[in-house]
C-alpha cells in the first residue's frame, strides 16, 4: 500500500523529506548502486500573510539568498568535512577515509549510490523554512561546480 502525501500540510518540511525518500526508493528500482546525485529543491508558498521559502537539500548543491546584497546560505553542505555530518556518519558506524564517505564519495547525503548506505550515506534532506522579507531580492541555486569556484558573496555579487 502506497503512503499518500498530505495534500495541504501546514508545514512542508516532512512532505519534502517524504518526497526525497520516495525519489530515492524509485532510483533503487533502477539499480543505482554506483551512481547518484545531490539536489537542492526550493518551494515558495503563501502561508497566511507571509511568503514562506522552503529549501531542502542533500549533498553539496546549495541555495544562497541575497538579503539587501548580502549572502545568506539557506542550505547545508553535506560534506565529510562538515563536523556535524562527520559525527553523524561515525556515530552510526559509518566510515570516512581521506575525507570521503567510504573512501569514495565526497558527500554524506545524496540520492542513489545505494551501495554506500552501509557506510553512512542517507537521503534525508536538511530543510530550512524561512519567512521571505521585503529586502530579500533573489536566490542563487547551484551545484558544487559553482561553489567550488565562488564564495556565497561572490555569487550574489555577480547577479
Amino acid at each position: 500500500m502506497k503512503k499518500e502525501l498530505s495534500k495541504n500540510p501546514s508545514d512542508l518540511s516532512q512532505t519534502l523529506t517524504d518526497v526525497f525518500s520516495r525519489v530515492n526508493n524509485e532510483l533503487r528500482l533502477l539499480d543505482s548502486d554506483g551512481c547518484g546525485s545531490t539536489a537542492c529543491v526550493v518551494i515558495v508558498r503563501k502561508e497566511g500573510p507571509s511568503n514562506m521559502l522552503y529549501v531542502a537539500n542533500v549533498g553539496d548543491s546549495r541555495a544562497v539568498l541575497s538579503k539587501s546584497g548580502q549572502a545568506e546560505r539557506m542550505s547545508v553542505d553535506d560534506k565529510c568535512d562538515n563536523p556535524d555530518e562527520n559525527r553523524r556518519v561515525k556515530s552510526g558506524g559509518g566510515i570516512i577515509l581521506d575525507n570521503r564517505l567510504g573512501g569514495v564519495l565526497a558527500v554524506t547525503r545524496a540520492f542513489g549510490d545505494h551501495a554506500l548506505t552501509r557506510v553512512g550515506l542517507i537521503v534525508t534532506p536538511h530543510v530550512v523554512k524561512y519567512t521571505v522579507k521585503p529586502f530579500d531580492k533573489y536566490l542563487v541555486i547551484a551545484s558544487d561546480g559553482i561553489w567550488d569556484e565562488l564564495s556565497d558573496q561572490d555569487a550574489i555579487a555577480l547577479c
